[in-house]
């Protein structure tokens, strides 16, 4: 049982000061538990596919995104175009990296 849950902003506030500081082991643990904690957000996907970009992980980092606007594809409100502009380019920018 869980005595305290982070806010979800706080748990994505710290999985971005892990990547930034290379703690990618960190990193990883808090985007999935944004993901397992709430998974109607899109933050754990957002975080783990900027982690991915960061380790070269490319295929990966695209997959994340993508999961990022089929969510938005499932729920619009309150999402803006600029939103899905910025995911689609991160899944685009990642895929061009991906070496066959």
């Amino acid at each position: 049982m869980k005595l305290f849950q982070a806010s979800p902003d706080r748990l994505s506030n710290r999985a971005l000061d892990a990547i930034q500081a290379g703690r990618y082991d960190q990193a990883e643990k808090l985007g999935q538990q944004l993901l397992r904690d709430y998974p109607e957000l899109f933050d754990g996907h957002e975080r783990l596919g900027l982690l991915r970009e960061t380790q070269g992980r490319f295929q990966e980092a695209a997959d994340h995104y993508r999961a990022v606007l089929a969510m938005i594809q499932q729920d619009p409100q309150g999402t803006d175009a600029d939103t899905v502009q910025l995911f689609t380019e991160r899944r685009d920018q990642a895929l061009q990296q991906v070496k066959p």
